[in-house]
């Protein structure tokens, strides 16, 4: 007698598939999350400075960029001089031509000071942070643009690994330069100080006869009654 088969039910082939598929999903590893956000230093320890003697960047910026990966809430961290500026922008036009002058777009802020105070060389630490995902470019637009066509500049593409953090949600607010008051002109004959004193005479002469109005008002009515 042949040996009879038994059929394989409809129910049985998909519970076999559905084993099959935990095993491989059980065995596939799962996605590496993204890193915690970091600091990048700049230029690593050469930092952000230009050499006006050799007329040359102290760091190859590009380089220094390759070897990293950027993500959204991280923070590039400059440490430069007044010498120089930072420049960030996600305009590519503005970036190849090393000049912001022209340009108004949403996406441009100049960090810190303006550059070229090569008479102070007053140090600064600057932190930006990363909000934008994609191409991100930096340049210092000194001297007409002069250190950014010798290398001072450097371009990141930024990944969005966790995304931005909370606090980082708004758009940046790059530090003011600071604008020093005009002074206050005095005059070699205290002409300043006269003329300080007579508004004070005249601001009190009007408060003492509006006091003696008053009083003369109080005075006839107390007659009249």
């Amino acid at each position: 007698m042949a040996p009879r088969q038994c059929p394989i039910g409809a129910a049985t082939i998909a519970f076999s598939l559905a084993v099959i598929i935990s095993v491989v999903s059980a065995a596939a590893p799962a996605p590496a999350p993204a890193p915690a956000n970091k600091n990048h230093t700049v230029g690593g320890a050469a930092g952000w400075f230009y050499n006006t003697s050799s007329d040359a960047p102290s760091a190859n910026y590009s380089d220094w960029a390759a070897s990293q990966t950027f993500y959204l809430g991280d923070f590039l961290i400059f440490n430069t001089n007044t010498n120089s500026s930072v420049v960030q922008t996600g305009n590519d036009t503005t970036y190849s031509l090393c000049d912001a002058s022209n340009d108004d777009g949403n996406q441009t802020f100049l960090w810190g000071s303006d550059g070229g105070d090569s008479n102070s060389s007053n140090p600064e630490v600057l932190e930006i942070p990363l909000i934008y995902e994609g191409p991100n470019y930096f340049f210092s637009d000194t001297m007409d643009g002069e250190q950014c066509q010798n290398g001072m500049k450097f371009e990141i593409n930024v990944l969005h690994g966790n995304g931005l953090p909370p606090a980082l949600k708004q758009p940046p607010s790059p530090s003011p330069v600071p604008k020093p008051l005009p002074p206050t002109s005095t005059g070699g004959d205290g002409s300043s100080n006269e003329n300080q004193t007579s508004e004070k005479n005249r601001v009190e002469g009007i408060r003492g006869g509006f006091v003696l109005a008053i009083l003369g008002m109080l005075s006839l009515f107390l007659t009249t009654v």
